[in-house]
């Protein structure tokens, strides 16, 4: 019968194992200490921002894609990756989906509509929009 202690101990050395592993199954230049060609290092204080307990990735390689919307094969970047995680601090497990003419085709989207709205609330009240509004309190209690 083991004690805790040993369970632990065994646990530990498990994970550690486990670990190590992981690391070397990241990139196979990784093993030998190189970095992958066309990469970028990456900034580990940078991504202090992320909790998670799963090993950060010591460099940004170009990924592909294919657009979620409009189905485009794209690349992102290492450069577009690095901006991403460490400076627009975004979560170290989401990936691009979408290309760079459906992103800018939903931006132009949404800034014509707060354009909508914003046109929509310059408008003058209608005249009776009191009446109605105390009619819908009414009923509403």
């Amino acid at each position: 019968m083991k004690s805790n202690r040993q369970r632990r101990a065994e646990i530990k050395s498990k994970r550690a194992k486990r670990a190590m592993k992981l690391k070397t199954l990241r990139h196979p230049r990784q093993q030998f200490g190189e970095a992958p060609l066309g990469s970028l290092p990456a900034d580990h204080s940078a991504l202090s921002h992320n909790n998670t307990y799963g090993v950060l990735s010591d460099y940004y390689v170009d990924q592909g894609f294919s657009c979620r919307d409009c189905g485009a094969t794209e690349v992102w970047t290492a450069p577009q990756q690095k901006w991403w995680y460490e400076v627009a601090k975004g979560h170290i497990d989401s990936r691009a989906v979408r290309c760079g003419s459906c992103r800018k085709r939903i931006r132009n989207r949404k800034t014509a509509q707060k354009r909508h709205m914003e046109a929509m609330k310059a408008l003058p009240r209608h005249a009776n929009e009191a009446f109605f509004r105390r009619r819908m309190r009414c009923s509403a209690g």
